[in-house]
């Protein structure tokens, strides 16, 4: 018969505990699958997400605006029409869309138009006069992959 001293006991008593922390709950696993921006939009969704998306429209911000609100975007990804509840966009750092220009991507509405993007980062709720804006800040590349043509 099989038996366990004290400290063969703890040991795995440990081993357990451990592989239940470091182990993510099924519940968590299922979030992280891409969110689309109907189910942002839908759900209200605000916090931290992959959100998979076609895109729509991309905007240069004019480098003439040089105030404090519009350093930090010069560069905004719209998603395609998600109807008339909301709308989801991805603003993208001065630091990281220069990155990109560095990169050889000197027009990045020519780049990404068309393209199906996969997006991580903190989702906000914005209430403004056209509705309910979802939005996603990149800092940095890391946070933006360009995945295939839809």
């Amino acid at each position: 018969m099989f038996t366990l001293t004290r400290r063969d006991g703890a040991a795995f008593l440990l081993c357990c505990v451990a592989w239940a922390v470091a182990s993510p709950p099924v519940a968590l696993a299922a979030e992280e699958n891409p969110l689309s921006p109907e189910a942002i939009v839908d759900k209200n969704f605000e916090g931290k997400a992959t959100v998979e998306f076609s895109v729509g429209e991309v905007y240069l911000m004019p480098s003439s605006w040089t105030t404090a609100a519009f350093k930090s975007a010069p560069l905004r990804i719209v998603t395609k029409a998600v109807g008339n509840k909301g709308q989801v966009s991805v603003i993208v750092s001065r630091e990281t869309a220069n990155r990109l220009k560095s990169l050889g991507i000197e027009n990045p509405d020519e780049h990404f138009r068309g393209k199906m993007l996969r997006v991580s980062g903190t989702v906000e709720r914005l209430s403004g006069n056209s509705g309910l804006e979802y939005r996603i800040q990149v800092n940095s590349l890391d946070q933006l992959e360009a995945i295939r043509k839809p």
